[in-house]
Protein backbone atom coordinates (compact mmCIF):
# COMPACT_ATOMS: atom_id res chain seq x y z
CA UNK A 1 0.00 0.00 0.00
CA UNK A 2 3.00 2.16 0.78
CA UNK A 3 3.96 2.63 -3.26
CA UNK A 4 0.27 3.57 -4.08
CA UNK A 5 -0.44 6.09 -0.94
CA UNK A 6 3.04 7.42 -2.60
CA UNK A 7 1.98 7.53 -6.36
CA UNK A 8 -1.08 9.26 -4.89
CA UNK A 9 0.82 12.16 -2.69
CA UNK A 10 3.03 12.75 -5.62
CA UNK A 11 -0.61 13.39 -7.27
CA UNK A 12 -1.89 14.79 -4.85
CA UNK A 13 1.34 17.96 -4.42
CA UNK A 14 1.26 18.25 -7.99
CA UNK A 15 -2.77 19.45 -7.50
CA UNK A 16 -4.32 15.80 -8.77
CA UNK A 17 -7.43 15.97 -6.49
CA UNK A 18 -8.86 13.18 -7.51
CA UNK A 19 -5.30 11.62 -5.98
CA UNK A 20 -6.48 12.99 -2.72
CA UNK A 21 -9.91 12.16 -2.49
CA UNK A 22 -8.75 8.29 -3.35
CA UNK A 23 -5.59 8.80 0.02
CA UNK A 24 -9.11 10.18 1.68
CA UNK A 25 -11.40 6.82 0.61
CA UNK A 26 -8.55 4.50 1.76
CA UNK A 27 -7.75 5.92 4.91
CA UNK A 28 -11.02 7.54 6.05
CA UNK A 29 -11.87 4.99 8.22
CA UNK A 30 -8.44 4.34 10.06
CA UNK A 31 -8.58 8.95 10.63
CA UNK A 32 -12.14 8.28 12.25
CA UNK A 33 -11.26 5.84 14.44
CA UNK A 34 -8.39 7.10 15.29
CA UNK A 35 -10.20 10.71 16.22
CA UNK A 36 -13.04 8.31 18.24
CA UNK A 37 -10.54 7.19 19.90
CA UNK A 38 -9.57 10.59 21.65
CA UNK A 39 -13.18 12.20 21.47
CA UNK A 40 -15.32 9.45 22.23
CA UNK A 41 -18.24 10.76 20.18
CA UNK A 42 -19.07 9.63 16.43
CA UNK A 43 -20.32 12.65 15.70
CA UNK A 44 -17.19 14.45 17.14
CA UNK A 45 -15.12 12.17 15.44
CA UNK A 46 -16.61 12.38 12.11
CA UNK A 47 -16.26 16.29 12.38
CA UNK A 48 -12.53 15.99 13.49
CA UNK A 49 -11.60 13.43 10.32
CA UNK A 50 -13.06 16.07 7.89
CA UNK A 51 -10.89 18.65 9.51
CA UNK A 52 -8.29 16.87 9.45
CA UNK A 53 -8.31 15.81 5.67
CA UNK A 54 -8.91 19.47 5.01
CA UNK A 55 -6.00 20.57 7.04
CA UNK A 56 -3.82 17.54 4.65
CA UNK A 57 -4.97 18.56 1.70
CA UNK A 58 -4.05 22.55 2.75
CA UNK A 59 -0.59 20.88 3.79
CA UNK A 60 0.33 18.16 1.13
CA UNK A 61 2.97 20.32 -0.09
CA UNK A 62 5.50 19.80 3.18
CA UNK A 63 5.30 16.37 3.32
CA UNK A 64 8.82 15.56 2.96
CA UNK A 65 8.93 11.87 2.26
CA UNK A 66 5.43 10.75 0.26
CA UNK A 67 5.45 7.00 1.08
CA UNK A 68 5.33 7.93 4.59
CA UNK A 69 1.23 9.97 4.15
CA UNK A 70 -0.40 7.10 5.96
CA UNK A 71 1.99 8.30 9.23
CA UNK A 72 1.87 12.06 8.35
CA UNK A 73 -1.78 11.66 8.34
CA UNK A 74 -1.89 9.91 11.29
CA UNK A 75 0.21 12.41 13.13
CA UNK A 76 -2.22 15.21 11.70
CA UNK A 77 -4.97 13.17 13.54
CA UNK A 78 -3.41 12.88 16.79
CA UNK A 79 -2.45 16.93 16.96
CA UNK A 80 -6.28 17.96 16.04
CA UNK A 81 -7.81 15.97 18.67
CA UNK A 82 -4.94 16.26 21.48
CA UNK A 83 -5.96 20.40 20.38
CA UNK A 84 -9.57 20.05 20.67
CA UNK A 85 -9.25 18.69 24.01
CA UNK A 86 -7.01 20.99 25.32
CA UNK A 87 -9.76 23.54 24.05
CA UNK A 88 -12.50 21.26 25.64
CA UNK A 89 -10.68 21.45 28.58
CA UNK A 90 -9.94 25.56 29.10
CA UNK A 91 -13.40 26.26 28.41
CA UNK A 92 -14.38 23.42 30.69
CA UNK A 93 -17.18 22.65 28.40
CA UNK A 94 -19.47 19.47 27.92
CA UNK A 95 -18.76 17.02 24.80
CA UNK A 96 -19.42 19.00 21.41
CA UNK A 97 -22.10 16.39 20.81
CA UNK A 98 -24.54 15.02 23.81
CA UNK A 99 -26.33 12.80 21.34
CA UNK A 100 -23.44 10.04 19.40
CA UNK A 101 -25.64 9.41 16.98
CA UNK A 102 -26.80 12.81 16.69
CA UNK A 103 -25.16 13.14 13.05
CA UNK A 104 -23.68 9.99 12.36
CA UNK A 105 -24.99 7.41 10.03
CA UNK A 106 -23.56 3.89 10.76
CA UNK A 107 -23.06 1.89 8.06
CA UNK A 108 -24.33 -1.01 9.73
CA UNK A 109 -26.64 -1.82 13.65
CA UNK A 110 -22.79 -3.29 14.61
CA UNK A 111 -21.45 -0.57 13.60
CA UNK A 112 -23.77 1.65 15.61
CA UNK A 113 -23.56 -0.79 18.83
CA UNK A 114 -19.62 -0.53 18.90
CA UNK A 115 -19.56 3.07 18.46
CA UNK A 116 -21.31 3.27 21.68
CA UNK A 117 -19.64 1.20 23.05
CA UNK A 118 -16.35 2.99 22.77
CA UNK A 119 -17.81 6.19 23.30
CA UNK A 120 -18.55 4.66 26.32
CA UNK A 121 -15.10 3.14 27.53
CA UNK A 122 -12.85 5.61 29.80
CA UNK A 123 -10.25 6.77 27.35
CA UNK A 124 -7.49 4.35 29.02
CA UNK A 125 -9.12 1.49 27.75
CA UNK A 126 -10.85 3.24 24.93
CA UNK A 127 -7.10 4.10 23.33
CA UNK A 128 -5.36 1.24 23.30
CA UNK A 129 -8.67 -0.46 21.52
CA UNK A 130 -7.71 2.24 18.67
CA UNK A 131 -4.17 2.10 18.28
CA UNK A 132 -4.26 -1.59 18.24
CA UNK A 133 -7.21 -2.47 16.05
CA UNK A 134 -7.48 1.04 13.94
CA UNK A 135 -3.60 1.96 13.75
CA UNK A 136 -2.09 -1.44 13.55
CA UNK A 137 0.06 -0.53 16.27
CA UNK A 138 2.05 -3.66 17.86
CA UNK A 139 1.56 -3.72 21.94
CA UNK A 140 5.29 -2.46 21.99
CA UNK A 141 4.59 0.68 19.70
CA UNK A 142 0.87 0.86 21.75
CA UNK A 143 3.52 0.92 25.33
CA UNK A 144 5.85 3.79 23.79
CA UNK A 145 3.03 5.40 23.00
CA UNK A 146 0.95 4.85 25.64
CA UNK A 147 4.23 5.29 28.61
CA UNK A 148 3.55 1.59 29.10
CA UNK A 149 5.90 -1.16 29.67
CA UNK A 150 4.80 -4.07 27.37
CA UNK A 151 3.60 -5.85 29.64
CA UNK A 152 1.42 -3.20 31.12
CA UNK A 153 0.12 -2.59 27.07
CA UNK A 154 -0.45 -6.21 26.84
CA UNK A 155 -2.85 -6.13 30.53
CA UNK A 156 -4.28 -2.84 29.58
CA UNK A 157 -5.08 -4.22 26.13
CA UNK A 158 -6.72 -7.36 27.77
CA UNK A 159 -8.54 -5.42 30.34
CA UNK A 160 -10.03 -2.84 27.43
CA UNK A 161 -11.03 -5.84 24.93
CA UNK A 162 -12.93 -7.58 28.30
CA UNK A 163 -14.81 -3.96 29.43
CA UNK A 164 -15.28 -3.65 25.50
CA UNK A 165 -17.37 -7.60 24.97
CA UNK A 166 -19.27 -6.17 28.10
CA UNK A 167 -20.70 -3.10 27.12
CA UNK A 168 -21.03 -4.56 23.46
CA UNK A 169 -23.64 -7.46 25.41
CA UNK A 170 -25.30 -4.87 27.15
CA UNK A 171 -25.98 -3.07 24.40
CA UNK A 172 -27.36 -6.47 22.20
CA UNK A 173 -29.17 -7.27 25.20
CA UNK A 174 -30.83 -3.54 25.23
CA UNK A 175 -31.94 -4.22 22.06
CA UNK A 176 -33.30 -7.46 22.18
Amino acid sequence: MHHRDEALAIASRQGDRGSYSTLVRVHLRRVFAICLGYLGQPADAEDAAQEVFLRGYQKIGTLGDTARFKAWIDQIARNHCLDLLRRRERRSEAPLSESPEAHHTPSTDRDLELSRALARLPEKHRLPLILYYFEDKDTGALAREMGLSQGGACTRLFRARVQLRRLLEEEGKSHE
